[in-house]
């Protein structure tokens, strides 16, 4: 049996919006939704050539619109409705405590066992666990020292979660 690993932190409408660009900016690099954006250049060169060819610049506007909401205004849209849902629920930072043991993640009563989180990523900031259900996201300053990050990975890789 290992050590265990705790992980603890303040939770508060900054973090969550920190986790998310994080993961936003990690889904782009990674998913196949960067092909998305390709495919509106690729109707923007289309629409340039049906402007210059037959004065019809319809698709111009509309593939013009998609690659500026696509790489520009897509994320400050979701960052508002971040903010606007923390606004409306009245939630209050509070202290989280996550606890990695050999079983899995332990969070209040809850386990999250191994077989439920598929992917595990270190980033200079902290480290994000997409699970079946959600995505967590622990700051590097929430753990208790670097040994601590260190060990919680080496658990991770042990299991093939990196």
């Amino acid at each position: 049996m290992s050590k265990s690993v705790e992980v603890k932190f303040t939770w508060s409408k900054d973090l969550a919006i920190k986790a998310s660009k994080l993961y936003y900016d990690y889904d782009m690099r990674t998913s196949s939704k960067k092909y998305v954006g390709w495919l509106f250049i690729a109707l923007m060169q289309f629409g340039v050539v049906g402007a210059l060819k037959h004065d019809s610049f319809g698709l111009l506007f509309v593939s013009t619109f998609f690659v500026v909401y696509w790489y520009y205004i897509r994320w400050f849209v979701r960052k508002r409705m971040i903010i606007k849902f923390y606004d409306k629920s009245g939630l209050d930072a509070r202290d989280v405590v996550f606890v990695l043991e050999d079983d899995g993640l332990h969070y209040n009563d809850t386990l999250i066992d191994w077989d439920s989180i598929s992917k595990v990523v270190k980033f200079d900031d902290g480290i994000l666990i997409q699970t079946t259900d959600s995505t967590l996201f622990f700051q590097r300053e929430s753990f208790k020292s670097y040994k601590d990050v260190q060990r919680f990975m080496e658990m991770m890789k042990k299991r093939d979660k990196v």
